[in-house]
């Protein structure tokens, strides 16, 4: 595969454009720490409480929810993601990623498990508005990146060849989901949070992260 016979981007954001570090503080510290606070015990409680809840809800859609786990809990966590904001970061050579590719007139599609009011919050942040062509939340479809629904949605939403798609994720389930779709050309990131090792890959082709990605890379395909 050459860069001139490539027509679509398909990007995951979280643990490939963003540091998947942000989600794991807030999903698994600072939302312990307010439901600790909230009903007066300990965080140590408060975390194996909200854990056993959060891992219920595993590989559904209200495990993303916003929405969902605002109403759960009785806080309001559209609020706590502006108080947290400061703590969402960009990978390195992102932007220069997304500009290389709009210079080849390669569509690129954000398709994201993110809920939109925390979606919007992140690309503001970030400063990523503008760069994509399309933006898909699975809250828009009501049916998560690992489920085959959720990829027959986008063939109905997005005119591209299958063929001619690179489509990058963390998520090796996602990855999955996606070849099982038709999407064979696809790149798993190493290094999704920069507080944590890498995780292990060994069904894709991996890089340790958008930086990475180079010509040598698409030449695999």
């Amino acid at each position: 595969m050459k860069w001139d016979s490539i027509e679509t981007f398909f990007l995951d954001m979280d643990g490939t454009l963003l540091d998947l570090a942000y989600d794991n503080y807030f999903w698994h510290e600072h939302i312990p720490y307010l439901y600790a606070k909230k009903n007066n015990i300990t965080f140590k409680s408060a975390k194996k409480e909200f854990e056993k809840k959060y891992k219920e809800k595993q590989n559904t859609i209200e495990w993303y929810s916003i929405d969902y786990w605002s109403d759960i809990l009785k806080i309001d966590l559209a609020a706590e993601l502006i108080i947290t904001k400061n703590r969402i970061n960009i990978f390195p050579g992102v932007t220069e990623f997304l500009l290389k590719l709009k210079k080849h007139n390669i569509q690129i599609l954000l398709l994201t498990n993110c809920p939109r009011k925390m979606l919007n919050v992140k690309l503001t942040q970030t400063k990523l508005w503008g760069y994509f062509d399309k933006i898909i939340s699975s809250q828009d479809f009501g049916f998560i990146k690992e489920s085959d629904i959720f990829w027959s949605y986008v063939d109905k939403e997005v005119i591209y060849n299958k063929e001619k798609t690179i489509f990058i994720d963390d998520n090796q389930d996602v990855l999955k989901y996606a070849i099982r779709n038709g999407i064979k050309n696809v790149i798993a990131i190493n290094s999704p949070d920069s507080n944590k090792k890498n995780q292990v890959i060994e069904k894709y082709i991996s890089i340790d992260g958008i930086d990475k990605f180079n010509e040598n890379i698409i030449n695999l395909f």
